[in-house]
């Protein structure tokens, strides 16, 4: 399903969740602050770039 739509705000949430996840992994320090969320708090931030990624993968191009 590939096209283009209008981006929401969970569109938005999910690119800088992506950034984030890839930002993590960059420092030691890093990765100890993001374990420090609670699982619950890690577990949105990693579904909301799972799901930005499926959206990329899926060929949708958002628009503002």
């Amino acid at each position: 399903m590939s096209g283009r739509r209008r981006a929401t705000e969970r569109d938005l949430a999910g690119i800088l969740a992506e950034w984030a996840v890839r930002q993590i992994h960059n420092t030691d320090e890093s990765r100890a602050a993001f374990r420090s969320l609670s699982p619950e708090v890690q577990g949105e931030i990693h579904g909301l770039a799972a799901d930005e990624r499926e959206r990329r993968a899926a060929g949708i191009t958002i628009t503002d």
